[in-house]
């Protein structure tokens, strides 16, 4: 049976906004792949890292001094680990998304696949409150640890999607559709998005 779209859907987000659930039902109404987290495993077995290592450091921008991996002392050819981790993981994407249309959440998708691919690029986000509330209840957290650790993460992923170049997470600009889901259920979104990529 054909998809329900001819176009990739990436989609942005927020700490604690819904992205990977309003990412869910999108591919789930469209019939498409889902992808995640789990592009880590295929990342873990391109680059010959440990998945746990690559779980350290996903999403978030690291400072190289520590991971240099010395194939010639100061040399061109000096590569680090961080790097060796991201161009593996841009290789799945790009293979992923040459397979067809399917749904990307957060790994820098949308700058990756810019200019190459027909992309549907999606910022979910949320009121800081109830970002908190969602992040208490899912992680089983206090008020002052969920806004901590949302505050980090968002952080984190700003400098993630700017360090291998592209700038403006989480900008309006940058995308074709932003939602705020303190305004509209996860369905809702949803449906939002699938209007547009059937479009």
């Amino acid at each position: 049976m054909p998809a329900k779209t001819t176009k990739i859907i990436t989609i942005g987000r927020s700490f604690g906004a819904g992205g990977m659930e309003v990412g869910k039902i999108i591919a789930d109404k469209l019939e498409i792949p889902y992808y995640d987290m789990g592009i880590l495993k295929e990342t873990a077995e391109k680059s010959g890292l440990a998945e746990k290592y690559l779980e350290s450091i996903d999403e978030k921008e690291i400072n190289d001094a520590a991971l240099y991996l010395s194939v010639g002392f100061m040399t061109p050819a000096y590569t680090s680990v961080r790097q060796i981790a991201a161009n593996a993981q841009r290789e799945v994407i790009e293979q992923i998304a040459s397979e067809g249309p399917c749904v990307i959440v957060g790994r820098r998708a949308d700058e990756i696949l810019k200019d190459k691919y027909k992309l549907l690029r999606v910022f979910i986000s949320a009121e800081p409150e109830d970002r908190i509330k969602r992040i208490m209840a899912r992680d089983g957290m206090d008020e002052k640890a969920a806004r901590k650790k949302m505050i980090r993460a968002d952080k984190e992923r700003a400098a993630y999607y700017n360090q291998f170049g592209g700038e403006g997470w989480g900008l309006a600009s940058n995308y074709d559709i932003c939602l705020n889901t303190s305004f509209m259920s996860f369905e809702k979104a949803a449906q939002i998005v699938i209007d547009l990529a059937k479009n």
